[in-house]
């Protein structure tokens, strides 16, 4: 296996020139959510004056139903990173941060979902810190 260099990617806040970028990384992303993320939020991996990858979290309005006792928390809602840049660290960097700036706001626990199968993400998510809290069934019935 090819071992890839890591990235010089600088940690930032967001900043409304790198919307292109971050749409670019994810079509789906709605700009609108980096604007109005209600005490969260959005941080870019910069390379080169380009948005190469971001994560975005946001603190939890209600207490966690799913785990009794927590309180204040906050859920990790995005983590992408642009598939050039991918395999050098970048994702586990932008998931470090957002559980460094979660813990400053005073939040006790962070959480998130991602599918089984996507298993870069997994492994940034682990060596940040997260371990399996618990699986969610889904269940599905044809009509």
């Amino acid at each position: 296996m090819r071992r890839v260099k890591a990235s010089r990617a600088r940690l930032r806040a967001f900043r409304i020139e790198d919307a292109a970028d971050v749409c670019r990384i994810y079509p789906m992303f709605f700009v609108d959510n980096a604007i109005d993320i209600k005490g969260g939020r959005l941080t870019v991996a910069d390379a080169d004056g380009r948005a190469v990858g971001f994560v975005l979290w946001a603190p939890a309005l209600e207490p966690a139903w799913f785990d009794p006792g927590v309180e204040g928390w906050a859920e990790l809602q995005e983590l992408h990173v642009h598939p050039e840049f991918q395999n050098r660290g970048i994702g586990t960097r932008l998931v470090r941060a957002a559980i460094r700036q979660a813990r400053g706001a005073g939040c006790e626990a962070m959480y998130l979902e991602t599918e089984e199968s996507n298993g870069a993400a997994r492994r940034a998510y682990e060596k940040a810190g997260f371990r399996q809290h618990n699986r969610l069934v889904r269940y599905k019935v044809r009509l």
